[in-house]
């Protein structure tokens, strides 16, 4: 496959963002400009480069809105979202950073102004979750030529360990929005704007938090005559990608989720260390008493230093996780998992159906320790409602998260919702 950096990190989310391209969050000669001019590895020169790409999709956007061009404006606020998004993106993991939340929240206000000119309807929630915390989200239903005959059924969309649900708006939602599903996306503690605002960090038991995302879209639709008139409660699936697939199997364990899409998950998070340090010291952290915290510490700056992959990766680890140290980094990892004290696992709490995915080329996970561990342990889901995909191609779904593929994806992704939740459809042509 072409490569647009040398370094694989670089090269991987250059091929993220260009993914969103086929529902407006890129244009190809914007990108392939950007991408000319970014230093391969160097945060800085990623920012400062999508931030003058930002101003630029804005200066479009605003014309065009000026001249009354609604798709034109739609869109390229669509790109500018994306684009700061992006920018912001390699600065997670430094939390100080004042340009992360300003910056956060002017992709977001591009955001807004391009979904509210999408033919399709979409509602900014605010979810009770702890005290004064309450989680964002949104609220998509598709235009009435696109719904289903009767009631829609409602897909829940979690966010992951890096994305926002501006982001992943572009994956299912989009492809959702056109098959007449409803959808609710949410960031949870350790993720988007939580993170940024709250510095609320990740929990491993999502379950509990899916709870209470549930609990408000029952009520909020009870709640209002026109949408109990339209969306299916019992009919609710949720998805999610990379450590959102993680997220989303935990959520699955409820039962009012009735069918669950987890797209190339870890079965462990402290699994994907694997790819970053020598396995006989992740052993011997596993088994304890081998180092003092301190030499952790010590023993992970020196691979940031090496590896500038290592370096983001283990900054963001900390902040969403956290943690201010290697060892309680280590620790928080290790409660990221399916492995239950009782030795039967969580995965036997889930009987709903579930589609598990994973790529041969991910950046963390092989799928023999993660999806065909967590198939296997879907012991309460008959085999005939569940369905393992392992893409081996880096062009046909092989690389982490379906980048590059997300339309392979989503085609897959719905056919088995579709089956799950007893939908059919067939494709008529006007006369």
């Amino acid at each position: 496959m072409h490569r647009f950096f040398k370094s694989d990190f670089f090269n991987f989310e250059a091929l993220r963002l260009l993914s969103f391209t086929p529902h407006e969050g890129g244009e190809v000669s914007e990108f392939l400009e950007a991408v000319g001019r970014i230093k391969d590895r160097d945060f800085e020169s990623w920012y400062t480069t999508w931030i003058a790409e930002t101003e630029k999709a804005e200066a479009l956007a605003v014309e065009a809105e000026r001249a009354g061009n609604r798709a034109a404006a739609r869109r390229a606020f669509f790109r500018a979202s994306n684009y700061q998004r992006a920018a912001q993106f390699m600065l997670n993991g430094r939390s100080g950073d004042a340009r992360i939340l300003s910056d956060s929240e002017n992709a977001i206000s591009n955001f807004w102004r391009a979904a509210v000119l999408l033919d399709s309807s979409i509602t900014k929630l605010e979810i009770p979750y702890e005290k004064d915390i309450k989680l964002p989200a949104y609220l998509h239903i598709p235009h009435p030529s696109k719904r289903l005959p009767g009631k829609l059924p409602l897909l829940v969309n979690t966010v992951g360990g890096d994305a926002t649900q501006e982001e992943i708006t572009y994956i299912f939602p989009m492809a959702a929005l056109e098959l007449g599903y409803a959808v609710l996306t949410f960031e949870g503690p350790g993720q988007g704007m939580v993170l940024r605002r709250h510095n609320l960090p990740m929990r491993p038991d999502w379950e509990v938090v899916v709870g209470k995302v549930l609990d408000f879209a029952l009520e909020y639709v009870e709640a209002c005559p026109d949408l109990k008139k339209l969306i299916d409660t019992d009919r609710i699936a949720i998805a999610g990608s990379s450590v959102g697939g993680y997220l989303s199997l935990r959520g699955a364990s409820d039962r009012r989720i009735k069918a669950c899409i987890s797209v190339d998950p870890f079965y462990c998070m402290f699994d994907l260390l694997k790819g970053r340090m020598p396995g006989f010291l992740i052993d011997a952290f596993s088994a304890g008493g081998f180092a003092a915290d301190s030499t952790w510490d010590s023993f992970l700056g020196l691979l940031k230093w090496l590896d500038t992959q290592t370096q983001w990766e283990s900054d963001l680890s900390f902040w969403f996780l956290g943690v201010d140290n290697a060892a309680d980094m280590f620790r928080a990892m290790m409660r990221f998992t399916f492995e239950t004290a009782d030795g039967a696992g969580f995965l036997h709490r889930v009987k709903c159906p579930v589609f598990v995915t994973g790529a041969r080329y991910g950046l963390y996970s092989e799928p023999e320790v993660s999806t065909n561990r967590i198939y296997e342990d879907l012991v309460n889901v008959p085999e005939g409602s569940k369905l393992k995909w392992i893409a081996e191609d880096a062009g046909q779904g092989g690389l982490q998260s379906k980048v590059g593929s997300f339309q392979i994806l989503t085609q897959k992704a719905f056919a088995f919702l579709d089956k799950s939740l007893g939908i059919e459809r067939r494709i008529t042509l006007a006369a």
